[in-house]
């Protein structure tokens, strides 16, 4: 057999169990047309849920390191309004007393 003619076939496959398997699960019907187990499919959107809230804590830690490090190049004003036009939340209290006290 030679693998370099069924190498495509096999990851074109394998590419669309994911999709095919994410819309089951969606739908809530196993690839075979059983029902899945109302407790299951709950179970991994909140498993799933965890880890896309997860992946936000990025602009947690982006706006964090920011604060930290944009305190000793910019001033309160400033820096405030620099974090309000990209789309954070301003200073906190806490991050004022901290940083610019």
């Amino acid at each position: 057999m030679d693998l370099k003619n069924t190498e495509p076939d096999v990851f074109e496959s394998v590419d669309a169990v994911p999709e095919s398997i994410e819309r089951a699960i969606t739908d809530g019907i196993d690839l075979n047309g059983a029902p899945l187990p109302k407790d299951m499919v709950c179970f991994y959107k909140e498993v799933m849920q965890k880890e896309a809230d997860r992946v936000c804590r990025v602009r947690v830690a982006m706006r964090k390191k920011i604060i930290a490090t944009g305190a000793k190049h910019f001033d309160q004003e400033t820096l405030n309004q620099r974090l309000l036009d990209a789309g954070w939340e301003g200073l906190k209290a806490a991050e004022i007393a901290y940083f610019f006290s």
